[in-house]
């Protein structure tokens, strides 16, 4: 079972993201897993991901986006991250997105996949780790206290 700091190398990781639309935020973390080794074909993973609608998650003021697909197109779980610069304002939802990660899960894994999506919304919910994650000053940083954070939980 792997972590998400296992999960995420540090090139998969914008710390500048500047979307206007869900869309646009999703294709620009969609993108960081361009060439990553466990992605046997991206057109296809593309596709997953745009089939589900993101999930968009508010608590506390924290906007989370997760968008994800279950798809041969991976080997193995693939994950990307970016931290919106400014938020994100999307239309009708109660509060900017600051986190937008990009999962891509063999169709196989389902209970890994569950547990990588709860990981990613506890360690986000955790009142340590979201000020932590908010303010890390590079992608290395950004991986190392998502690591920190899930070892917590």
């Amino acid at each position: 079972m792997s972590t998400l700091s296992e999960l995420l190398p540090v090139h998969q990781v914008d710390i500048a993201l500047h979307a206007t639309t869900k869309a646009i935020a999703v294709d620009q973390v969609l993108a960081r897993l361009k060439g990553n080794s466990n992605v046997k074909d991206f057109n296809a993973l593309k596709a997953a991901i745009e089939t589900r609608d993101a999930a968009v998650i508010f608590e506390d003021g924290l906007g989370l986006l997760i968008a994800h697909g279950r798809t041969e197109a991976v080997s193995r779980i693939v994950l990307a991250a970016g931290r919106c610069s400014p938020p994100l304002q999307l239309p009708n939802a109660e509060g900017p997105v600051h986190l937008v990660f990009v999962a891509g899960i063999p169709a196989a894994f389902s209970t890994e996949y569950l547990r990588v999506v709860g990981a990613i919304v506890r360690c986000c919910k955790d009142p340590e780790s979201l000020p932590a994650l908010l303010s890390a000053h590079s992608a290395s940083d950004f991986v190392q206290l998502l690591g920190e954070g899930e070892s917590r939980l």
